[in-house]
């Protein structure tokens, strides 16, 4: 049972006595964007995709940056709305294709606001998509007119399927705990098909086979679960989901079972308040109040990603995040029930309003500093990454419709060069 009680408090009151910082991370600048607020890449691939609220994407490649696509006449920016994130398909270096997670506007939806999640395929240039090959996925209905709480994080889980984080609407009342609608939850599709609007809902789905419940949803219970990550060393799930008047919260679904039907117990709990019977509660909290020293506090928590690189050893195995208010990285070391160890990472005030973090195909860690994205970085380091190396399987292509195979035909002649090579070298060894 999720009741909070003086005990509970106690032992966040725990937590906040913090170890010092590592001391061992800098900030390297990536660029200068327009309202960056988030960060990826292709699975092994050394490039890195900016993706700007105003609906534009910019790649980074070759020591220059370029346009990677834009649909900003799609996108509204009013509010917390915009273009949120990006998702490369596992298998993106074989089948060319990512997704886009974006807010639509009036002229488009005849209503502003819509969540959608739509389906682009790389051009023949690599570092350029074919924004005609636009398929739309899924849609995400609005309970009201405000224009806040979208969610909007896109991830490809260790399974392949797709994860998606939707805000509440801030409709506290109506959505988070309604499992008729996507509002306020997680969701998990297979998100590949040949029309618009065509997904598949994975058979281990919590409610797959539920006559009310959307089929789509993963896990409820979440307020805005503006960012959230698995762990590329154990494949858990980490979400930060941001509070409402007082408090702050990170949630862990440890692997395997990475929060299949959890209800995370908006909006009767928020952080350690409240009483929710049966929900999964948080590893850690802090308030929008500044209890003192050096502990957490702010409005807005930028969830991140459990640092598995090697540029900065220091933070092995902790969970870096930060507040939109309180401008400062700081890290965590996760775990059940509860997180440890929180400690600041930088002075207060050295980042302006992060909006969010990012990883790469290495694992390296990104952070939005206002229109800087910053990479983060340590002394030189010869320790091996704990970073899986994802390597491109080469197997038989799906179909795809007509107007894809045109423009990715130099992308797939590179690929089948590659595949062939490798077979070749898989013979040899046989010998």
């Amino acid at each position: 049972m999720r009741t909070w009680t003086a005990l509970v408090a106690g032992c966040v009151a725990g937590l906040f006595s913090m170890a010092q910082g590592a001391g061992a991370v800098s900030l390297q600048s990536v660029g200068n964007f327009i309202e960056p607020v988030y960060m990826t890449s292709p699975p092994g691939d050394p490039r890195l995709f900016v993706v700007e609220r105003g609906g534009r994407i910019q790649v980074v490649h070759d020591g220059t940056t370029s346009q990677f696509l834009d649909i900003h006449d799609r996108t509204t920016t009013v509010g917390d709305r915009g273009m949120l994130s990006m998702a490369f398909d596992p298998n993106y270096a074989r089948t060319g294709l990512f997704y886009v997670f974006y807010t639509g506007t009036a002229a488009a939806d005849g209503q502003e606001g819509l969540g959608h999640v739509d389906e682009f395929h790389v051009s023949s240039n690599p570092n350029l998509a074919d924004a005609a090959t636009r398929r739309p996925v899924l849609t995400i209905s609005r309970p009201n007119a405000m224009a806040d709480l979208n969610g909007g994080q896109l991830q490809f889980g260790r399974d392949g399927y797709l994860y998606i984080s939707v805000g509440d609407a801030d409709n506290r009342d109506a959505t988070a705990q309604n499992l008729a609608l996507l509002n306020g939850k997680l969701l998990r599709i297979d998100p590949h098909g040949a029309t618009p609007g065509a997904y598949s809902i994975p058979p281990d789905n919590p409610f797959a086979s539920s006559g009310s419940a959307r089929h789509e949803i993963w896990a409820s219970g979440l307020r805005n679960p503006w960012r959230f990550s698995f762990d590329a060393g154990t494949g858990d799930l980490t979400i930060g989901d941001v509070g409402a008047g007082s408090w702050e919260e990170i949630d862990l679904a440890p692997a395997p079972a990475i929060g299949r039907g959890a209800n995370f117990g908006w909006p009767a709990c928020e952080g350690f308040a409240g009483s929710c019977p049966g929900a999964t509660p948080p590893v850690f909290a802090y308030p929008h109040s500044d209890p003192g020293g050096d502990a957490a506090h702010g409005c807005a928590i930028m969830g991140g990603y459990v640092y598995r690189g090697t540029q900065i050893p220091a933070l092995a195995g902790r969970y870096l995040y930060a507040d939109l208010c309180a401008g400062e990285l700081r890290s965590i070391k996760l775990g059940i029930p509860f997180a440890g160890g929180d400690r600041a990472e930088s002075a207060p005030g050295a980042l302006s309003s992060p909006q969010s973090f990012g990883e790469d195909a290495s694992c390296n860690l990104y952070v939005t500093n206002g229109s800087v994205v910053d990479k983060l970085v340590g002394p030189p380091s010869s320790a091996k990454p704990a970073c899986p190396a994802k390597a491109t399987k080469c197997k038989k292509k799906h179909k795809r419709k007509k107007h894809h195979a045109a423009a990715s035909k130099k992308h797939k002649k590179h690929k089948k060069k590659n595949c062939h090579k490798k077979r070749h070298k898989k013979k040899k060894k046989r010998k």
